[in-house]
């Protein structure tokens, strides 16, 4: 799908809030509304756009602590499979050198070493940890 200006406008509009209406955006960026809805369905059908969600902050949820972990395992399939079971995975992402990259969230540190624990028991070859101490950007690709 060929990107426009005005589609990067859609959906900047779109990232900064996807609850927003398409009249709004309209008004906004000057595109007619019929136009904005077009590009919208055209952005659903070409997976573009895959699904709406939430951005969550976690601390306020209780999961005081978060790490990206880097894995690299002989078991993939089995692993991937655990990871895809547990609660406090929030993203799996295939990566080069590993084979996983696991964002994950815990309510203290303690429960992230059990979780490593785990994993180890998956014929784990390579293993890495990076804590995150400050987010600071979160989802701002394409937004205002």
């Amino acid at each position: 799908m060929k990107m426009t200006n005005n589609n990067l406008l859609i959906l900047k509009h779109l990232r900064n809030n996807a609850r927003k209406s398409f009249s709004n955006i309209s008004k906004d960026t000057g595109i007619p509304v019929t136009t904005v809805f077009d590009n919208y369905k055209k952005f659903k059908k070409n997976m573009v756009i895959t699904r709406h969600t939430s951005l969550i902050d976690f601390k306020k949820l209780g999961f005081y602590f978060r790490s990206f972990v880097f894995v690299k395992t002989r078991n993939n399939k089995e692993l991937l499979s655990y990871l895809r079971d547990q609660e406090s995975v929030n993203s799996v992402f295939r990566i080069s050198t590993y084979d996983y990259m696991v964002d994950v969230v815990f309510p203290t540190i303690k429960e992230f070493y059990l979780f490593l624990d785990d994993i180890r028991d998956f014929n784990i070859l390579k293993l890495e940890t990076h804590d995150v101490i400050e987010h600071v950007k979160k989802e701002e690709f394409f937004s205002e």
